[in-house]
């Protein structure tokens, strides 16, 4: 019996050789039937997780009012605008009753196209969230590189770069701003890994909110210095506003305004227990209320609700696909021995009975399928890599 499976391997081995094309393109065709149904499952249950996993890091997800989608993939993943109207002195109706701590957040610059977000450091502490290398922020232009951006844009601490402006036509004196990198964050697999993160008056910096003045005698722009009252020079409006600062702060670097009052675009709420959570919920539902405050693990539950109705549609189509080119591929194995008669009828004639013919033919349906079966595996494998995907095109 062995030596009978051996003999019909090799003939099929000889016999998928030789008619390699057909037989690669049956294997591809039968192994992305099968695996289209594993792989579009296991993404799903990827993304989900990824998903639940980044909920989870906060209870509650404070915004101003309008689009509960911005707000809450906004502050979590980074993807959205959150709604705007959103203060620093807003968080004192969180945090002003000791019924929890907000953590801000702000959002919408880049530095080479790479999101920069503004947040404090209670957002590292409450996560346990270190830099691999270097250290943490500290002061306005400063920052901290997920892992992916560090590896894209080819960072280490030391490192520096200017974010992107806002817009060329902008006539305020809002200049690009030099960032400084001081540490490297470990890899989490989650957005974290893909922003730069800053201070938050680096940000409001960023928005036009901080900056400091030139020297109007060491300025060469045309009209800087209009005139001059003893040892006080008078500057004129063509001074350019300066915000890159090497060295540090420098000592007339200044914010324009009261910080209370400056706009964040969410923060991340940590109630002190249950009822607290309760209270601040109840807080922000009345009529004429400009905020709102969201649970992102029931958001996150509808979402996940509405993709996976989608894929189960998809996964019942792919899986009638499937069955159809099983079908069809059995029906061309069995007109693939009905065109090879000749073939087979001589190994019959050289003594070979219809038992071995049997199972040769077997075997060779065997080392397809085998085939078949491990380009199936390699999309089922493949498939949560693209989990990321998922989560961006929910967000978008």
């Amino acid at each position: 019996m062995t030596a009978l499976l051996r003999h019909a391997a090799f003939l099929a081995v000889a016999s998928l050789r030789h008619s390699w094309r057909r037989s690669l393109l049956l294997a591809l065709v039968l192994g992305l039937s099968l695996g289209v149904p594993l792989a579009l499952a296991s993404l799903l249950e990827r993304a989900s997780a990824d998903m639940r996993a980044r909920a989870a890091i906060a209870p509650l997800v404070l915004g101003a009012k309008g689009s509960e989608s911005d707000l809450v993939f906004g502050a979590l993943f980074f993807a959205a605008t959150p709604p705007r109207g959103l203060l620093m002195q807003d968080l004192a109706r969180i945090e002003g009753d000791g019924l929890g701590q907000a953590v801000p957040f702000a959002l919408g610059a880049t530095a080479q196209k790479t999101p920069v977000v503004g947040t404090t450091i209670d957002n590292f502490d409450r996560r346990g969230l270190r830099p691999a290398s270097g250290a943490m922020f500290a002061t306005i232009g400063e920052c901290v590189a997920g892992a992916d951006a560090a590896r894209a844009l080819g960072l280490a601490p030391g490192s520096r770069l200017f974010t992107d402006p806002a817009s060329l036509s902008d006539l305020a004196g809002v200049f690009p701003l030099e960032l400084t990198v001081t540490g490297v964050l470990p890899p989490t697999g989650t957005p974290d890994d893909g922003v730069l993160f800053v201070d938050l008056r680096t940000m409001w910096s960023i928005r036009g909110l901080g900056h400091r003045h030139d020297d109007p005698a060491a300025s060469t722009a045309p009209g800087a210095l209009i005139g001059q009252d003893g040892e006080r020079k008078i500057a004129g409006e063509a001074l350019p506003i300066e915000r890159k600062s090497a060295d540090g702060i420098a000592a007339d670097f200044h914010f324009h305004g009261d910080p209370s009052t400056f706009p964040i675009d969410a923060a991340l709420v940590y109630p002190a227990d249950a009822k607290a959570q309760a209270i601040l919920l109840g807080r922000f539902t009345g009529k004429g209320e400009t905020l709102q405050l969201a649970r992102p693990d029931q958001f996150i539950e509808r979402v996940l609700e509405r993709i996976f109705g989608v894929g189960r549609v998809l996964g019942a189509v792919a899986v009638a696909t499937a069955a159809l080119v099983l079908l069809v591929a059995a029906l061309a194995f069995a007109l693939s021995i009905r065109l090879r008669a000749d073939e087979l009828a001589l190994m019959r004639r050289l003594g070979a009975n219809r038992g071995r013919v049997a199972v040769f033919l077997a075997t060779e349906a065997a080392m397809l399928l085998a085939i078949a079966l491990a380009i199936t595996t390699v999309c089922a494998l493949a498939a949560p890599l693209l989990a990321p995907v998922v989560m961006r095109a929910a967000a978008g």
